[in-house]
């Protein structure tokens, strides 16, 4: 048995065989197993017990809402599994989204048949997800440092990170903990291939299916491909003219294929082939690409010193974007590029650490806009490269005594990172507590008094959600849904005169708008004021005569009047403005109707059924005008 004597390996690490066969591979994970229980424990418990008091949390009204609560006609059919890779992910909300998640849509409908509508089931979710994480990155960091007090504390970084709050204490950051899990699979079983002595393409396999799988998780897991040559270069110590040979590019067109599928099936269904957040560029590539260093900035600040995280992070308020920190940022960024190709040159894993790093940040740097420049659960894929970071510079640290040093500085950074943690996780325990904290650390940010007042007005503690929204417009004079909301919790807390107010008020921001009109105008007709309807619609025509739902309005409450002539004269000018406005011509056959003209109320519904779908009382009155002509 000399073929199957232990090497020299580092400390603490198992030992292996010499020669390693392909029958002895699980005998040999068996032994993995055994020897490194009680790290695998140790890093579950530690992760289980800080996350476990989010089992206690509620969903929160920041896309929890909008994915899952929302989303419960879509959730609770499984069929929807298959539906999940031909919609997008806010399906039953928000159709106009091109946001393709598919993997966390199966995700939450496998949840909600587990769970229904309980958040203590989302959140159970979210932290097992968690666990298989940082399990698999203890799994690769022993694959490639060797060393089990290394790779446990690199993988406790990673797991206790408070960056990571947002991504397994949101029940919605889940997409984030999918990738990067999916992410590590890849690296992981790529690594796991290249060791092998027969290069077992099962490995292989299994590396372009997690990366398949991440595709379709998050569309900025397509950047994770630059890891496969980066790896080839860095970890195999390949040529760079190696990439470009035949047997190399037929392993990379492996993930390629299912690249080019998941880019070709957006550009079926949405009619685009970049992510959903081609939706919100503002800005010019070139004031981007000016922006980049700055967001470069604030998002590894987050990463070494994770203080004041919040769940808003205003592009405006980034310390980067002002002298002289503009500056710096701009010669940082400089000076990690050439870091990046001097690392190229530096065969070890603390270089390709620096690459995994690197490549996560690639999608958060708003090059391809972002609809929010700067979110924290952006960064739980390249978190993993950091923690390999620092595992790698703990391991380097040595002295006579051995690594002693380098394990008391990452045995305290996981201690400060825990206690972070412990302290950001009850933010996210509803969503008062997490917008409280929004605006406490940047109170001149909007969103959170919006979203707070909105949480408020569910509780229905109106005066509560009032004060908020007046902050809101406040800070956001120009956005009307600030306007809105006010005048509808006025409303439905029974304070008419603040709503009919507020109503003035918009018209007067925004008087060239046909809506501001009929928002005052509807309410007058609510609190059984037609005079007062009547007044508004008239002014609102007196600025512009082609309003011509403002006419259909006018008739509607001449009809109510039973004032038929007049209503009908509306009408028609409704009409006559607008010929292709059906709902004017279904209101008018019914006017004739009364009138005793059933042929022109025929006539009228048949025009306005070409022009828009018939509303179920015309379609009534369509079927009682013909039983009456057939008597």
């Amino acid at each position: 048995m000399e073929e199957v004597q232990s090497r020299n390996l580092p400390e603490n690490y198992p030992s292996e065989s010499t020669t390693v066969k392909e029958q002895l591979d699980n005998i040999k994970s068996l032994k993995f197993l055994s020897e490194n229980w009680k790290q695998i424990l140790l890093l579950v418990l530690s992760t289980f017990l800080i996350y476990s008091i989010t089992l206690t949390y509620d969903f929160v009204n920041y896309d929890d809402y909008y994915l899952v609560y929302q989303n419960e006609s879509f959730l609770k059919n499984p069929v929807n599994i298959f539906n999940s890779f031909s919609t997008s992910a806010f399906t039953s909300w928000r159709q106009e989204s091109v946001y393709y998640r598919p993997i966390l849509l199966v995700s939450y409908i496998i949840d909600y048949n587990l769970w229904n509508l309980n958040p203590s089931g989302y959140h159970f979710t979210n932290i097992v997800l968690h666990l298989f994480s940082g399990t698999l990155l203890y799994l690769l960091l022993m694959s490639m440092l060797k060393n089990r007090w290394f790779s446990l504390f690199g993988a406790l970084v990673f797991s206790l990170h408070p960056i990571n709050v947002e991504s397994v204490a949101w029940i919605a950051g889940r997409n984030d903990i999918l990738l990067g899990l999916f992410i590590l699979m890849m690296i992981y079983f790529y690594h796991r291939w290249n060791e092998s002595e027969n290069k077992n393409r099962f490995y292989l396999s299994l590396s372009v299916l997690s990366f398949t799988l991440a595709l379709f998780t998050k569309e900025s897991a397509a950047f994770y491909i630059i890891l496969i040559p980066v790896y080839e270069i860095i970890l195999k110590e390949e040529k760079l003219v190696s990439l470009f040979s035949l047997k190399f590019l037929k392993r990379l067109s492996l993930f390629f294929i299912p690249l080019i599928i998941y880019l070709s099936i957006r550009v079926l269904l949405f009619g685009k082939m970049i992510g959903a957040e081609e939706v919100y560029g503002n800005l010019s590539l070139s004031g981007r690409l000016q922006l980049a260093p700055a967001i470069l900035m604030e998002n590894l600040k987050f990463i070494i010193l994770p203080v004041r995280l919040s769940i808003d992070h205003p592009l405006d308020k980034v310390i980067w974007t002002e002298a002289p920190w503009v500056f710096f940022a701009f010669i940082i960024s400089i000076l990690l590029i050439v870091t990046l190709f001097i690392a190229t040159r530096r065969k070890s894993n603390f270089s390709f650490a620096l690459f995994w790093i690197a490549v996560g940040l690639l999608p958060a740097l708003n090059i391809i806009p972002l609809a929010v420049p700067i979110l924290e659960h952006r960064l739980y894929t390249p978190l993993a490269g950091f923690s390999l970071v620092l595992a790698s510079i703990g391991l380097s640290i040595r002295f006579k005594e051995g690594n002693l040093p380098g394990k008391i500085f990452i045995s305290i950074l996981v201690i400060i990172f825990a206690a972070l943690t412990f302290m950001r996780i009850p933010v996210w325990k509803n969503s008062e507590s997490l917008w409280l904290d929004t605006i406490a650390k940047i109170p001149s940010s909007q969103r959170p008094y919006f979203n707070l007042a909105g949480y408020y007005f569910d509780k229905q503690e109106y005066d509560k959600s009032i004060s908020l929204l007046k902050k809101y417009i406040e800070l956001a004079p120009d956005d009307f849904s600030g306007y809105s909301k006010l005048r509808q919790t006025y409303y439905i807390s029974g304070k008419i005169p603040e709503a009919v107010q507020v109503c003035r008020e918009l018209i007067r921001l925004d008087w060239k708008n046909e809506n501001r009109y009929i928002e005052l105008g509807t309410l007058f007709e609510q609190l059984n004021q037609p005079d007062s309807a009547i007044s508004i619609y008239n002014s609102g025509i007196k600025f512009d005569s082609a309003f011509y739902r403002l006419h259909e309005r006018l008739g509607l409450i001449y009809a109510n009047l039973n004032q038929f002539q007049t209503a009908k004269q509306s009408f028609v000018k409704s009409i006559h403005i607008n010929p292709n406005y059906g709902s004017a011509y279904f209101n008018l056959a019914k006017v004739y109707a009364v009138l005793g003209n059933p042929d022109s109320s025929l006539t009228l519904i048949q025009q306005g059924e070409q022009k828009s779908k018939i509303p179920t009382d015309v379609a009534q009155l369509r079927e009682y005008i013909l039983a009456q002509k057939q008597k």
